[in-house]
């Protein structure tokens, strides 16, 4: 009597303290879930940095219009500064997947394009700018 009471309170504990089973299937829907909410949080904060950029390349229009020796100087110092940010941001849209990679890198050159000292840089900033919420509206119909 002592054992089948000993092996009933074993089966009882054990049970008790087992897990139930995992279900596979959802724990790899919400990972697939939680991977490409992360996704999408990457590429709204790299259209958020184009949108920087193209920015600063219209605040550049000051410089542009300028004729002095100084402003051309500091001009060319800017865009130096705005051209590290710029390899950096296509250095991440190159670490996506494929469909987010296509869409986006070709505001990469117009963004070159726009933060520049050139007089007629402006046209480019609006064609980065139009780009920038073309893909936009393609990632977040």
């Amino acid at each position: 009597m002592k054992v089948y009471i000993l092996i009933l309170s074993f089966i009882f504990f054990v049970s008790c303290v087992a897990k139930p089973p995992v279900d596979n299937a959802a724990n790899e829907n919400v990972r697939e879930k939680n991977k490409q909410t992360a996704l999408k949080n990457e590429v709204t904060k790299l259209t958020r940095l184009a949108q920087t950029i193209e920015q600063q390349g219209r605040d550049l229009q000051l410089y542009r219009e300028a004729s002095d020796a100084e402003s051309s100087r500091q001009c060319d110092q800017i865009v130096e500064g705005i051209g590290k940010q710029t390899a950096d941001l296509e250095t991440r849209i190159t670490n996506l997947p494929e469909n987010y990679k296509n869409k986006l890198m070709p505001i990469i050159g117009e963004l070159n394009e726009c933060v520049s000292c050139a007089k007629k840089t402006l046209d480019d900033c609006k064609k980065a700018r139009a780009s920038i919420n073309q893909v936009i509206k393609e990632i977040y119909p």
